[in-house]
């Protein structure tokens, strides 16, 4: 018997109360190619570069937002927080999450 496969639709929980952990700003071009590399669980986050800086994407609505927009260490260190956060969510409902390439080796099963 094969089991479907549930989709995955969590967000990282937050208090209405409480500041965004990240800032995010409507991504802007800034002239050269954008690269996104790797995505994220549930293809909720997107790891980029553009003109030398790297990011983090997010979709929202009909038009992306970004942050952590700077040097590649900066950059990623927001992207593994904010996968890890993700990671944390599903196990807290009891679903398994996809693997994440960036978060082997930090506790990360798959």
């Amino acid at each position: 018997m094969t089991r479907a496969r549930q989709a995955h639709t969590v967000e990282p929980e937050q208090n209405e109360q409480d500041e965004p952990p990240f800032r995010w700003v409507p991504y802007r071009t800034v002239g050269s190619q954008l690269r996104v590399s790797h995505t994220s669980c549930c293809g909720l986050w997107e790891w980029a570069s553009e003109g030398g800086q790297f990011f983090v994407l997010r979709r929202t609505g009909d038009c992306y937002e970004e942050t952590g927009r700077g040097l590649y260490r900066q950059a990623l260190d927001i992207y593994i927080a904010l996968a890890e956060a993700h990671h944390a969510e599903h196990l807290r409902h009891g679903e398994t999450p996809e693997p994440d390439t960036f978060l082997k080796g930090r506790g990360q099963r798959g």
